[in-house]
């Protein structure tokens, strides 16, 4: 039986969630090809590590799924809140139909600030329906992206709900 559980990503959490990303950046689509873009990209899973806002999902030692997400910070600017933006979120082919991204996700939404997205029009794995299902709303769609946009209910105490990643 599989014991997933869900945490703040850290630093230390990066190599493994890269390993994850490279098994799902068809899907986004994210290159990795190339020394320049896997250091890149390993510098921006280990800054979304070190926000504290990340999680990652761990079954018996090994990660097998990530939301990697970073301050907005035009949202925080235009809104005065805590806006977050999501970068990157994946789960391993082998863990999917399990729960594994709204349960990440709920981790996330449970701190009670407005989470910002964007979906590329290539992107291979439902992401806007996922998050449409979980509450995020389309803001603005063009030809190359989607824009997505969650805002918790203001009669919810975010210190009240249960945090699976604190």
């Amino acid at each position: 039986m599989e014991q997933t559980e869900i945490r703040r990503a850290t630093a230390a959490d990066a190599e493994a969630i890269f390993v994850v990303l490279e098994g799902v950046a068809g899907e986004i689509p994210v290159r990795l090809d190339g020394e320049d873009r896997r250091s890149l990209m390993m510098a921006q899973i280990r800054g979304c590590c070190l926000s504290q806002a990340s999680s990652v999902a761990v079954d018996r030692g090994d990660a097998i799924g990530f939301l990697l997400a970073e301050a907005d910070r035009l949202d925080r600017f235009h809104h005065d809140n805590g806006a977050l933006h999501l970068t990157y979120a994946g789960v391993a082919r082998a863990h999917r139909g399990r729960g594994v991204l709204p349960r990440l996700m709920r981790a996330l939404m449970a701190q009670g600030v407005p989470l910002t997205a964007e979906v590329k029009a290539k992107n291979a794995s439902d992401m806007v329906q996922r998050l449409t299902r979980l509450g995020f709303q389309v803001t603005a769609q063009d030809g190359a992206e989607t824009q997505l946009r969650w805002t918790p209910d203001p009669s919810v105490d975010p210190a009240a709900a249960e945090t699976p990643c604190a």
